[in-house]
């Protein structure tokens, strides 16, 4: 018994290593994509043009270059090849995507014209833009000196429609290619020229175009991306998966194959060896400083202490919200995990009865693969949920509350609570600020919601509102419940730092960080009030300006 245990063992983990090494595939692609795919047979065309070095043509009359690669490992990713489809200029590759000649750009910069007809990936390559002059001419330092001035551009290029959108105060100078945007500056035909380091080295070194210089930076950086037909959306997600699939070690060592690099650190050069004396001669100014400091060091002591507390409650409530995460991704792979447990137990049974033939395999194998690809869609949603955010960004808050709606809908289904959702789908509601940060915010007075219908038990009908729309400078945000509300004697407290009424569950910052974030670091307004059924939070986020609209290019 003992030895046919081992044996059943062994053939048991040889049947789960071939389900976890198709994992991976499982939830790349979905049925519905792989179907797409099936039903595209025809070679998918990708636009090409020589921009050095994503596409270049060696002595052989071969393609290669940083593109060429990426999309030699995308073919290997998905088991089928593209056409290439060279033209002479980018302003015919753009022509043909818009026309649906091609399927595929093989890089492009996310612009709000080519949004009326491309999908995009997530970024592949980010390149620097240069302000590019003649070492003869010493006038132009800087974007705005060259206001009324000549720029050459290459024509239907992200970079000129950044430029006439942003800057009409300079003259915009079309060429065919980056490489006639250059010759153009080296003849003193145009003012200056606005070019990426990688290809501008190219044609320099190739064409002898010595007398060139760099003058600043643009302050515009190319974001490229695949790009493909908006009319093929299915399309678009296979790519963007794809591509997010790629090992990083891989793509980082693409980059440094063809020359995309961070620029050298120079050490001690003549301004930092000022930097160099101007510390030293602050020694002994500092060195009194410190002694006056030492006086005070008690006090210090004391002051540091009180702030270690708060950082200590602080971290404790954000271990509470993490736990919370934890408890809905537990909740969400409950099922899952039970559906696996069964077909463990069903494959046991046939082997015990002698059925375990080709067909109960291929059914493990299929159904595992759909409970394993859930399980890994939980974890994606939750993934970034923590991340945090360096700089503000422009983003919609529908998606913010979407988002919410998908970590909690699970959960709030245990516990038979409903969430209703009411916002204009015709309007956008985009702000600026940061998209995790109100994520929270929205997740930790939804959840407050929650515990208090929970614990009100005469409610019968429990319920969430949360709703969004716009006044003249204001989007405004709601979250009612039906929990009876929140004490007078206390609703005026309830945003107060270390104030709970969860005793030993809560901290009492959830609520303060939420008002400190929305009003110290997103502009904001939060407000609490009880209506006729519960508790009434609005939250106001300013609207996103007209002088600011080009921050949000390519937020929908």
């Amino acid at each position: 018994m003992t030895k046919q245990k081992y044996r059943f063992t062994g053939i048991f983990i040889l049947l789960l290593l071939p389900l976890y090494l198709l994992a991976q595939d499982v939830t790349l692609l979905n049925q519905k994509e792989r179907n797409w795919l099936a039903e595209h047979p025809t070679p998918l065309r990708v636009g090409i043009t020589i921009i050095p070095n994503q596409v270049l043509k060696n002595e052989k009359g071969e393609y290669i270059g940083f593109s060429i690669d990426l999309f030699r490992m995308i073919e290997k990713e998905l088991g089928r090849a593209f056409t290439y489809v060279y033209f002479q200029r980018w302003d015919d590759l753009v022509e043909a995507a818009r026309k649906k000649q091609i399927d595929i750009i093989f890089s492009a910069q996310k612009t709000p014209s080519r949004l009326a007809y491309l999908d995009f990936t997530d970024t592949v390559l980010v390149q620097q833009n240069k302000i590019i002059i003649n070492i003869e001419n010493d006038a132009f330092t800087s974007l705005p000196s060259l206001f009324g001035h000549s720029v050459a551009v290459t024509s239907g290029s992200a970079i000129e429609e950044f430029l006439r959108y942003n800057y009409p105060q300079l003259k915009i100078v079309e060429a065919e290619d980056e490489l006639e945007v250059l010759r153009m500056v080296s003849m003193q035909k145009a003012d200056a020229a606005v070019s990426e380091l990688v290809r501008a080295s190219y044609y320099m070194k190739q064409y002898n175009l010595g007398n060139l210089r760099i003058a600043s930076d643009l302050g515009y950086d190319y974001h490229l991306r695949i790009a493909s037909r908006r009319d093929h959306p299915m399309l678009n997600v296979i790519l963007s998966k794809i591509v997010s699939a790629l090992p990083q070690d891989q793509i980082e060592a693409l980059r440094l194959k063809w020359g995309y690099i961070k620029d050298e650190v120079v050490f001690f050069d003549k301004q930092m060896m000022i930097y160099i004396a101007l510390v030293f001669g602050t020694i002994l100014p500092f060195s009194f400083y410190l002694y006056r400091v030492n006086r005070h060091l008690e006090r210090e002591i004391v002051s540091r202490k009180e702030a270690l507390e708060k950082v200590v409650k602080m971290r404790k409530s954000r271990l509470n919200q993490m736990s919370e995460i934890v408890s809905m991704i537990a909740h969400q792979w409950k099922q899952p995990l039970n559906n696996l447990s069964l077909f463990n137990m069903q494959i046991i049974l046939k082997y015990q009865k002698g059925k375990l033939n080709d067909e109960a395999i291929q059914y493990f194998q299929e159904n595992s693969q759909k409970q394993i690809a859930l399980m890994s869609s939980t974890i994606n949603d939750f993934k970034d949920f923590f991340k945090v955010e360096e700089e503000k960004r422009c983003f919609n808050v529908t998606e913010t509350i979407e988002n919410l709606l998908n970590i909690l809908s699970p959960v709030f289904q245990k516990d038979e609570i409903a969430i209703d959702i009411s916002y204009d789908t015709n309007s956008t509601y985009k702000v600026i600020g940061y998209s995790n940060a109100l994520l929270q915010i929205l997740l930790n007075i939804v959840n407050n919601a929650k515990d208090a219908l929970i614990e009100e038990k005469d409610v019968g009908d429990r319920r969430i509102a949360i709703s969004l729309y716009q006044e003249e400078e204001h989007i405004i945000i709601t979250i009612k419940d039906n929990a009876g509300g929140i004490p007078d004697e206390i609703i005026d407290r309830i945003f107060d730092p270390y104030f709970s009424t969860k005793q030993k569950n809560g901290t009492g910052l959830g609520l303060y960080m939420a008002k400190t974030i929305l009003e110290e670091q997103m502009d904001g307004y939060i407000d609490v009030q009880n209506s006729s059924q519960g508790a009434l939070f609005t939250i106001k986020l300013k609207k996103v300006r007209l002088e600011k609209e080009s921050q949000c290019k390519g937020v929908t």
